[in-house]
Parts: structure tokens; sequence; C-alpha cells
């Protein structure tokens, strides 16, 4: 009898540990959904604001948020499917698993989606997030504006020389947004498009320009239309430079900085420039044009000038630097040629894939692919998360990371990834060293 009650005591502390866990659950979720309501009302004030001036086009429109830990979705409006469930004013649900957590636009359930991660949203800083619902809100958008959505093929800037040249014109523009003196800052600008030009002439099969309108126009949208005043933006971004100078690489997130400062530079030269972009042209076009300023075609003539307008940006210095920062990765670049290249392989073929990588992360280029430290990567086989090393060749046709050690139970867990297979599928020895993920 002794026993029966103690038990009975044990359950009844165990359902009231129990209860007070949902009950705090419950309490934060009910937080979470106001808070999210907040946001959006606060994003709407600002995209009806701008009223659709800047681009033509209005910003409002669906918006997800979603925690990466629990993969809840708390939206601003229903699905076309009505797969969310309206609590408390706004829409939630799980996010399916084959879906990567970003920030980015995606479709999903047949409509155009911002989708926009909650560990990313400041809750101190109005303007830095609003800046990132806005620049999130333009990708949505940037199809009907007339801007194609495109990858960055501009590896070099994570190679010695473009590494340099890149850091070169940051502080080409660093110089031109704080500078008082009209004459002093148009010479800035010349000598961030003299860096450019020469760069863009040594490695000619990049996509810079291009990709400065997709991922450049979106950041500047969102620093322009976050509410900050228009006389701090400048500062602001200028401060963005300084820091930007110690990214990783620059391969993906040289336009972040390049695109809303040329942008911010333009808003006083040439106050409509944005048509131009709609029209189709890009900004060194459009600042070359303002300024009326010739750029040599010639190859010595333009390295003349490099030497001569680098002096003032330590341009020496900065060679010195880099070049044992280059040194010290060697390490690190045997050690992906042996891992993806030399040894056992395992290849997934790109058949339309959904990936997600940091952009800030430098690439390492080797033979004839790009090596991504970070990515998260879904198909039909399943979900692939990789901490250390995936090649993506060249041709985009496949992606290759070290063959398994052992692939009997699933999830498959590596040292540099862990691969989760849908039922029905296995990794299968196709030839000598070479692995894929077929089908049952």
């Amino acid at each position: 009898m002794h026993h029966l009650k103690n038990q009975i005591n044990y359950a009844w502390v165990v359902l009231i540990i129990l209860f007070g866990f949902i009950t705090n659950v419950n309490a934060q979720q009910n937080a979470d959904y106001a808070l999210a309501k907040s946001y959006f009302k606060e994003i709407d004030s600002l995209c009806n604001i701008d009223d659709g001036k800047l681009w033509g086009v209005h910003l409002n429109g669906p918006i997800m948020l979603v925690f990466s830990d629990t993969r809840t979705i708390i939206a601003n409006q229903a699905d076309n499917d009505k797969k969310l469930k309206e609590k408390d004013g706004v829409f939630t649900r799980k996010l399916p698993d084959n879906i990567n957590i970003a920030n980015t636009s995606l479709v999903w359930n047949g409509q155009q989606w911002t989708m926009v991660m909650w560990d990313a949203l400041s809750t101190t800083d109005k303007y830095m997030r609003d800046y990132l619902f806005i620049h999130e809100s333009w990708h949505r958008v940037q199809d009907k504006i007339g801007i194609v959505p495109l990858i960055s093929t501009n590896t070099h800037l994570d190679e010695l020389q473009g590494t340099v040249l890149i850091k070169l014109e940051l502080r080409a523009l660093h110089k031109a947004l704080v500078s008082k003196n009209s004459e002093e800052k148009v010479e800035a600008i010349k000598d961030a498009l003299f860096f450019r030009a020469y760069r863009q002439s040594l490695f000619p099969t990049n996509n810079e320009n291009s990709f400065e309108r997709h991922e450049g126009m979106a950041e500047y949208t969102g620093n322009k239309l976050c509410g900050l005043s228009d006389k701090y933006l400048p500062i602001v971004m200028a401060k963005r430079l300084q820091l930007g100078e110690s990214n990783d690489g620059f391969a993906n997130s040289f336009a972040y900085l390049t695109g809303p400062a040329y942008g911010f530079l333009l808003d006083s030269l040439y106050p409509t420039w944005i048509k131009q972009i709609i029209a189709g042209e890009n900004l060194p076009f459009i600042i070359k044009n303002s300024l009326k300023l010739e750029i040599p075609t010639d190859t010595i003539k333009m390295k003349l000038i490099i030497d001569t307008i680098g002096n003032k940006y330590n341009a020496k210095e900065l060679l010195m630097e880099e070049t044992l920062k280059f040194e010290q990765q060697a390490a690190l670049l045997n050690y992906y040629k042996d891992n993806l290249i030399e040894n056992e392989q395992l290849i997934i073929q790109n058949n339309n894939l959904n990936f997600t990588y940091n952009p800030q992360e430098k690439q390492i280029h080797i033979d004839k692919g790009v090596v991504y430290k970070t990515m998260r990567l879904t198909g039909e086989w399943g979900i692939l998360e990789v901490k250390n090393g995936i090649l993506r060749t060249d041709d985009w046709k496949f992606f290759i990371v070290a063959a398994p050690k052992k692939f009997a139970i699933n999830p498959i867990t590596e040292e540099d990834y862990t691969l989760n297979l849908n039922q029905g599928w296995s990794v299968v020895k196709v030839k000598d060293k070479k692995y894929m993920i077929k089908k049952k």
C-alpha cells in the first residue's frame, strides 16, 4: 500500500512538471506569435510608405518566419493550399524537411514567399531587422522588376589577385562615402571603377556586374527603405565596407558591399539611376557615364594607373598581408584535394537539387570545381548536411563529398557531413573509388 502511494505521488509530480512544461511552451509560443505579428505590422508600414515608388513594384506580400530548431513557420497570411493554420492572427505549421531554411525567396504551394530565419532577426535593432525583411522581400518581387536571379561565378574574388583588387575597390568606395570634398569624392569613385575594370580584364569570365544587379540591389533596397534617415546611410555603409574587408570570402558576398555603396553614391550623383538599372544597365556603366569617365582598354596603361592609385590605398602592404594568408591556406587546399578528389568519392548528380550555403565563407577553386565549406543539400533521395567541404563541379552537374566509410545505418554520419536517406534509397558503389546514391 505504501509502495502504491509513492507511485501515485510520483505520477502526480510528473504530471505537474509536464503541465508546467506545456504551459511554458504555450506561453512562449503565444509570445512569439505576438512578436511576429508586430514585425509583420512594422514591415507593412514601411512598404506602404514606399508604396512602390522606388522600383515601381510594391514590396508587401507573403512572409514566413522560420525557427531553425523546430522548423516552425509563423506566416503573415494563409497559403494557397490552406496548410498553414490560423493562430492568434498569424498562420503556422512545420516547414517540410525537404525545404532548406535560409533568408531567401522561394516558391511554396504555388506562391512566391519571403522566408526569414527567426534567429536572424534583431530584437533590439529595428533598422537591422527591417533591412533584412525588405532585402528578402525585394528578392520576392525582383522578377516583376525585370532583374534575373542568378548565382555568382566570381570565384576569382577568393583567389589572391581577385581578393586584393576587391579590397582596394572597397577602400576606394569607403573614401568616396566619407569624403566631404566633392572633388575627392569623385576621384575616389573613379579609383574604385579603375580597380574593378582592371580586375575584370584579368578575369573576363566574371559575372560581377550582373550578380551586383541581383544581390547588390536587394541590399541597397533593404538599407534604403529600413527607416533610417538618408543622411546616415552613407556613414553606415562606409562602416560596413570597413568591416567587410575581414570577410572570409568575397565570391558570393562582394555585392552586399559594393551594390549599396555605389547606390548611395549615385543617389546624389545621378538620382534617376534606378530607371537605368530597370532598363538593364549595370552600376559601373551608369557611374562611368554620369562622370564621363574613360577607362583604357589597353592592359599596360591600366596596370600603370592601378600601380599609381594603389599607393593611396596601401596596395603593397595589402598584397603582402594577403599573400601570407594564402600561403597559410595551402594546408586546407591539400586537405580538400585529398579528401574530395584523390580518395573515394560520393558523387551526387545535380538533378535540380535545392541547396543553401553561407555566402560569407571563402570558396576554394580546385581542379575543375569549387569547394564550399558548408552546405545543406536536398533532393528526392534525402538530405545532406555538410560541415567541412563539398565540391561543386564547374559545369554544375555534380556535388562531391568523401565516400562514407560505413553506410549500412541511416542516417550516415561522417566527420565532415551527415547524410539522411529517404526510404528506398542507398549508397551504391558504381566503379572503383566512385559511389552514388541510387534508388533500390
